[in-house]
């Protein structure tokens, strides 16, 4: 084993940390659109999402009809997409959120060992159209929508919740632009760590940032920056998240990981926050105050199975990987690792699987 696998095998096979997550919980209802069916039991799948939206614009002044096809039923959203890979790491995370008022759905049975698992209603639904290169998500979004902060209070009680948030390393909350509830959920979780010893770090994906106002938007993430020294404070995005939060602050958004990662320290530094990560489908960048700036290629995966989940995969990845002292690189690293495999196997790897995923990476 070479100077730098041993580094990963080192950590990675023995991470260890308490992670709590909240408070979101979709079931995906998942389908392929057809293109050309050829009988009864053969088609061939519309795989191209650029091709699908020209199709749309084609016929925008009369109608499109399509046929679809189920591909699976699985659980979705922040918290089980993010703790998937902390809990096949071994970190038995917390994740609270809505997976079933009576009964755990099937979707998130996948997590009732490897989790501690913890059910406030109801899931959302969302269908999702996927892709090779993408996919389309319609969420039906009442039961995460009307969830408050109010109602996580009552659920828990606050002797529960104050052992709740003790001894908590890692801590995590999504998605702002589809929880209306958001700003009251982070200071209500801050409110339960002030009396404790504060987390290492908190952790934050904001989601669709288009889906809100500027002044929403500002508003979130000024109390963001009001916390940041209480905990140093973590906001992902995706590329198209990255853009929008480029555009905001009048930044123009380049195509070169470097020149990326140069503008995300001004944009870090401009918002007030400890650490600012943008993953693409290409490259990972990040700049954080303690470690400065950096960044990792992601190998282009062939024989993709499933994108639906894949940049919350990269969250949990990077904050799994954000429980010791690892520099930025590695860190990044270890999230595109997470991601290449989750694309190709529709799940998250193990330790060995992870180190194996990073073995064969070109950027390491």
């Amino acid at each position: 084993m070479n100077a730098d696998m041993k580094k990963y095998s080192d950590y990675i096979n023995n991470v260890s940390g308490n992670v709590l997550l909240g408070c979101d919980g979709f079931v995906d209802e998942v389908y392929q659109i057809v293109d050309v069916r050829q009988s009864l039991t053969e088609y061939t799948a519309m795989d191209n999402l650029k091709e699908f939206g020209e199709l749309i614009v084609q016929r925008a002044d009369g109608g499109v009809g399509l046929e679809i096809v189920p591909k699976r039923r699985c659980s979705g959203g922040f918290t089980p997409n993010t703790g998937r890979v902390a809990a096949f790491l071994g970190l038995q995370p917390t994740i609270i959120g809505l997976y079933g008022s009576q009964d755990i759905d099937p979707a998130f049975h996948e997590f009732k060992e490897n989790c501690n698992l913890v059910s406030l209603g109801d899931s959302a639904v969302t269908l999702v159209f996927e892709f090779s290169d993408g996919k389309i998500l319609m969420s039906a979004l009442k039961t995460v929508a009307d969830l408050t902060w109010e109602d996580f209070v009552e659920f828990f009680g606050a002797e529960k919740l104050k052992d709740l948030f003790a001894d908590v390393d890692i801590l995590g909350l999504g998605y702002w632009s589809l929880t209306p509830d958001f700003d009251n959920f982070l200071k209500g979780f801050m409110s339960q760590v002030s009396d404790n010893k504060p987390p290492r770090r908190m952790f934050f994906d904001f989601a669709d940032i288009k889906k809100k106002s500027n002044e929403s938007f500002l508003k979130s993430l000024d109390l963001v920056k009001q916390f940041n020294d209480k905990i140093p404070m973590t906001i992902s995005l995706n590329e198209h998240e990255g853009a929008e939060l480029f555009s905001r602050f009048g930044i123009p958004f380049g195509a070169e990981p470097a020149l990326i990662a140069s503008d995300l320290t001004s944009l870090r530094d401009e918002i007030g926050i400890d650490e600012l990560v943008i993953h693409t489908p290409h490259f990972a960048v990040a700049s954080c105050t303690a470690d400065g700036e950096g960044y990792a290629l992601q190998t282009h995966q062939k024989n993709v199975i499933r994108t639906a989940g894949a940049g919350d995969t990269f969250n949990g990845g990077y904050l799994s990987a954000s429980l010791g002292d690892l520099p930025i690189k590695e860190r990044l690293v270890i999230a595109n690792a997470a991601t290449a495999f989750f694309v190709t196997h529709a799940t998250a790897p193990s330790k060995t699987e992870m180190l194996e995923q990073i073995e064969k990476g070109t950027d390491k």
